[in-house]
């Protein structure tokens, strides 16, 4: 099974720190999930990706267009 990987534009936004922190404490693995954040700047790119690629599972529903 492949990790699912979250994309985040930044590493220091209040708005993605949750997840990050999430992953680093490592709460998805406890529920069994293996789950990994990458670094896609701009935003506007992490979106492109996620569609056109399918790069990543979750996105922040704030930067979908």
């Amino acid at each position: 099974m492949s990790a699912a990987r979250i994309a985040v534009p930044d590493l220091v936004s209040n708005s993605y720190f949750p997840a990050i922190a999430a992953i680093a404490l490592d709460f998805f693995k406890r529920e069994g999930l293996d789950v990994v954040h990458e670094l896609i700047f701009p935003n506007y790119k992490a979106c492109h990706r996620a569609i056109c690629a399918l790069a990543a599972q979750a996105l922040p529903a704030r930067n979908i267009v």
